[in-house]
């Protein structure tokens, strides 16, 4: 079987060394013991700074490509909207992208995915997996959850947050055979951290530790000599929530400074995605941001008056979040992913207010961060986008490709009860060698 490199990946490793900003903050806080707690605290952010870290903005319904990252204003198929041009040369965005089109020499574009499954469950489960809809007993987990399981990060940390819920019949895959220790850690929306946990108090703390002492007696009692995937998920689930109480502050965006969060915009996504670049910057590995509840995205009818609202809200969000990330010295070392399920059709429809069908034969997305080579534009359409010109990329090419600027081989197979599980669908999928 093989495993992964620890030491590979594509990831810049840049250290970071204190600013004048900083240091000038560090002897205004008094003292040694000012500076003493800066250089904490920067040694903190270097150390998240070298870990490896996934963003996955999350559109889903089906985001219309000819609405993002790959307009054909003019032709027949191009719709209403026009387009802006890029910090790349030749390239356009939807007018409505502006952010995104600033940042286009930070990010690469695929313009040339294809894939078949045109349901939007069926389509959600692969492009989040990896792997089409099973029923074998093994499910695939989650892409962010497989990470999760060969990149932990930090002990007290959750090493995978979810923010966000879907809604409408749709669900977001779990962990799989991988079981709760990999499972995203649940959050609302809205910038909140996971509900239900215990009070703030001390002595609810102390409370619920003389619990779970009582507790990790029992199970251990209980899992002499039958330890199962089912007693060891038990147990996690319970460390983590210990991990919280000592991390307490993790989800708390309003210690985050007030015109960095006034960047991201007022939406609910807007401030997910202040709350993911604060748990990256504390060292949470994975995040997983859902744009809105429900296939918000899926735009049927009526999609060119309420897409402008959409894409606004996306861009200004998704723009504010890699600027953060540079900001923050950490866009080197965070992959920033930003897709749906698939497409919509090149045609627009023509009863009642116009919009677009599900559309799996030619569609796109963006990503950047960790390595990726910028200002990368893979593939093509053709003029009126009914199909891949050039360079047709996979749903399995693309998990390659993260993997590969995780430090992940692509060709790692997880195990279950004894048996090897590729990490891709029958281990398909070639890394995009273009962005690399």
């Amino acid at each position: 079987m093989a495993r992964p490199d620890p030491t590979a990946g594509s990831c810049n490793r840049a250290e970071h060394d204190l600013s004048r900003r900083l240091f000038l903050q560090g002897a205004a806080a008094g003292g040694v013991g000012g500076f003493a707690r800066l250089f904490a605290a920067d040694n903190a952010a270097k150390a998240a700074a070298k870990q490896k870290h996934v963003i996955l903005l999350f559109l889903s319904g089906g985001p219309s490509q000819f609405e993002t990252w790959d307009p054909k204003t003019g032709r027949p198929t191009g719709g209403p909207h026009l387009n802006t041009q890029t910090t790349v040369p030749g390239v356009r965005f939807d007018e409505y992208m502006p952010n995104l089109a600033r940042l286009a020499n930070k990010t690469a574009v695929v313009r040339s995915m294809t894939s078949d499954l045109g349901d939007h469950m069926e389509a959600h489960y692969l492009a989040q997996t990896g792997h089409k809809p099973t029923a074998a007993t093994a499910a695939p987990p989650h892409w962010l959850s497989a990470c999760a399981h060969l990149q932990p990060g930090p002990g007290t940390l959750p090493p995978y947050v979810v923010l966000g819920a879907e809604q409408g019949g749709m669900a977001v895959p779990g962990p799989g055979f991988l079981g709760a220790g990999c499972q995203g850690l649940a959050c609302p929306g809205k910038g909140r951290g996971p509900e239900d946990l215990p009070a703030e108090a001390a002595a609810a703390a102390q409370e619920f530790h003389r619990r779970d002492a009582l507790r990790a007696k029992a199970d251990a009692r209980f899992a002499d000599g039958r330890t199962t995937p089912g007693t060891a998920s038990h147990s996690a689930a319970f460390s983590a929530v210990a991990g919280l109480l000592e991390n307490r502050t993790l989800f708390d965006i309003s210690r985050e400074p007030a015109r960095r969060a006034e960047a991201y915009g007022p939406s609910a996504f807007g401030r997910d995605c202040l709350l993911a670049a604060r748990l990256v910057e504390k060292g949470v590995p994975f995040v997983r941001v859902q744009h809105q509840n429900g296939l918000a995205w899926d735009k049927h009818r009526r999609a060119f008056d309420s897409q402008r609202h959409i894409t606004r809200e996306f861009d200004t969000a998704a723009g504010a979040l890699i600027d953060d990330l540079i900001d923050r010295g950490l866009w080197d070392s965070t992959l920033v992913v930003m897709m749906g399920e698939f497409g919509r059709t090149p045609e627009i429809l023509g009863q009642g207010p116009p919009g677009r069908n599900h559309w799996t034969k030619s569609w796109s997305l963006s990503f950047g961060g960790c390595g990726v080579r910028p200002g990368v534009v893979v593939g093509s359409t053709n003029e009126d986008g009914t199909a891949v010109k050039d360079r047709p990329v996979t749903v399995p090419d693309l998990f390659a490709t993260f993997y590969t600027l995780l430090g992940i081989d692509p060709r790692t197979e997880l195990e279950y009860e004894g048996r090897p599980v590729p990490l891709t669908e029958n281990g398909k999928g070639t890394p995009i060698a273009e962005v690399l």
